[in-house]
């Protein structure tokens, strides 16, 4: 990316895009000049750093403040990258499953893209928290509200790159969940059985 793409300001339609007209965004994405990806990684970065500066506002903070904002900001940023990417793994592999092709670096820059919403956070949390009115139930709230408004971009995103409906779409997107819920469900049933056979068998 170069100097004179920054001063285009054509990467600034991903971010308005993204929270004003998702399916829009992949349709930017589809242009030859369009590069997306790389610029994708800056939200992850900048959730972090909000979701760590939202949490310090509703305690108090000692020195160990200084090493959220740097080693905990790159370790949230990692842990981040490392969700998304297998998120968009299970993702892509469940499009191919229903006969979609494989677009995974796509994929992968609408779910960076869908969670600008949640940068928001931040403010919303300092008003609150300035205001002294109840700000730990309102994290809460607008986590939820934020999460879900998250979810909207990257359900559209992924109906639009697969000429899908909405359904379809909401399913793909849900899948990671659902596999990870099976998986958590499998190993607790299996760590109940072998549990059950060290002590009575």
């Amino acid at each position: 990316m170069t100097l004179s793409y920054f001063r285009s300001l054509a990467w600034a339609d991903y971010f308005i895009n993204a929270l004003v007209d998702p399916r829009n965004l992949f349709r930017i994405f589809a242009r030859k000049d369009a590069k997306p990806f790389g610029m994708s990684f800056i939200i992850p970065a900048l959730l972090a750093i909000t979701e760590i500066l939202s949490i310090s506002l509703l305690g108090s903070e000692s020195s160990f403040f200084y090493y959220k904002i740097s080693y905990g900001w790159i370790l949230f940023f990692l842990i981040i990258i490392l969700k998304l990417i297998i998120s968009a793994s299970l993702m892509d592999m469940i499009a191919q499953f229903f006969g979609f092709n494989g677009r995974i670096k796509e994929l992968v820059s609408i779910l960076n893209y869908s969670l600008l919403p949640g940068v928001f956070l931040l403010p919303i949390i300092y008003i609150f928290k300035i205001m002294n009115f109840a700000p730990l139930f309102f994290y809460f709230l607008f986590t939820l509200l934020l999460t879900i408004w998250s979810a909207f971009i990257a359900i559209q995103g992924i109906s639009e790159m697969h000429s899908t409906g909405f359904g379809r779409a909401l399913f793909i997107y849900l899948f990671p969940s659902i596999f990870a819920l099976l998986f958590t469900f499998f190993i607790i049933i299996l760590l109940i059985i072998s549990g059950v056979g060290f002590f009575f068998g």
